[in-house]
């Protein structure tokens, strides 16, 4: 990303303004981030440079928030306008229907929602999603992104999560509504859920079955988390307080998977849903049927390395030879565990009864 993003925050309460602008420098230095405490200063920095967006709040001393949007959009007409107030929403949403602002929001704001949406709103989003087809347009793009962040706030709303985040299968976040406490869940963490999802994927494939989808629940002290998959690529994930809404755990369950359906076929309208990797599911594919690869020297069977062995085919015949040896020849020399004693081993010391002593 070459462009930089000029965003402009017009908020008279200083420590909100700087939690803003710093929030929004944490994206990267490709966005700039100024802020003015008045409408009037405002419109000083619009004449000094370029804005894409403006965070404008309401009520400011002097020049109320909406005169100063019309301004705004009369030197820029294609500035994007989100709206800050902590009045009562019916009166934001109706401020913001009359200067047809991009976005608005109520205090005390949630800063991972107004990034999100600020990104959204510059159409930086398909960034993170991937590379879209060339039959997916811009337009088309924005509008199916912006039903799968509604489909998670809607979800955010019926469970009363603090958080519902996408994960892609290397944990990274997506997209998300509400605010992920990096403290109380760290990337680590979010690593190791991501790791359940790619498990689950590699045991479907070992028992040549489909990724059927799965939901996980964790109950810790003060944090609930439930981990659903989506698809192979992709998994849900909702944090709650303690729990969500006191709801049925099959009743929570509903609600997860109409979102995780909704958002599978937004995903496969714009393309960006690939088939799992592996040897693909119900084919009737046979092993010998494979194109042959080089051979390749042994190495130890770690990691994936071990996966991968698991995933291959012992013929029969290796199989049987393997067994019929252990069989004839019994592994010599101590016990695995030197703190258990074998029969022969009893045997010898007089611990147990022969066949002389009717044993």
């Amino acid at each position: 990303m070459s462009k930089q993003y000029h965003i402009l925050i017009i908020e008279d309460h200083r420590e909100l303004a700087r939690v803003l602008r710093t929030g929004i420098e944490s994206l990267g230095e490709h966005f700039i981030a100024f802020d003015a405490p008045s409408g009037e200063e405002a419109l000083l920095e619009a004449r000094r440079r370029h804005i894409d967006l403006a965070i404008v709040d309401m009520r400011l001393p002097g020049m109320d928030g909406l005169e100063l949007a019309h301004r705004l959009r009369e030197r820029h007409p294609q500035v994007k306008i989100f709206l800050v107030s902590g009045q009562e929403e019916s009166k934001i949403q109706a401020a913001a229907a009359e200067i047809k602002a991009d976005a608005w929001f109520r205090k005390p704001l949630e800063l991972a929602d107004l990034l999100d949406a600020m990104e959204r709103a510059l159409g930086l989003v398909d960034s993170v999603l991937g590379p879209m087809p060339a039959s997916i347009d811009d337009l088309e793009e924005k509008k199916a992104v912006g039903r799968m962040s509604d489909l998670m706030a809607d979800l955010r709303e019926a469970t009363q999560a603090r958080a519902v985040a996408l994960l892609n299968d290397v944990g990274y976040v997506v997209l998300q509504a509400g605010s992920l406490d990096q403290q109380n869940l760290p990337q680590k963490a979010l690593l190791t859920l991501v790791s359940m999802h790619t498990t689950s994927g590699r045991l479907a494939r070992l028992l040549h079955s489909r990724q059927e989808r799965h939901l996980f629940s964790f109950y810790f002290d003060n944090l609930t988390l439930h981990f659903a998959t989506v698809n192979a690529q992709y998994a849900l994930l909702l944090v709650c307080n303690t729990s969500c809404r006191h709801l049925s755990l099959d009743s929570l369950s509903g609600h997860i998977q109409t979102t995780a359906t909704g958002l599978q076929h937004i995903m496969e309208r714009l393309g960006i849903v690939i088939p799992p990797r592996g040897v693909p599911i119900d084919t009737g594919a046979q092993q010998d049927e494979l194109p042959a690869e080089e051979e390749e020297e042994d190495a130890p069977a770690t990691g994936d390395n071990f996966i991968a062995l698991l995933e291959q085919e012992l013929p029969q015949s290796e199989a049987e030879a393997f067994w019929d040896a252990l069989s004839d020849d019994p592994p010599s020399g101590p016990a695995m565990d030197p703190d258990v004693l074998s029969y022969e081993q009893a045997q010898r010391l007089g611990l147990a009864p022969t066949e002389d002593n009717g044993g």
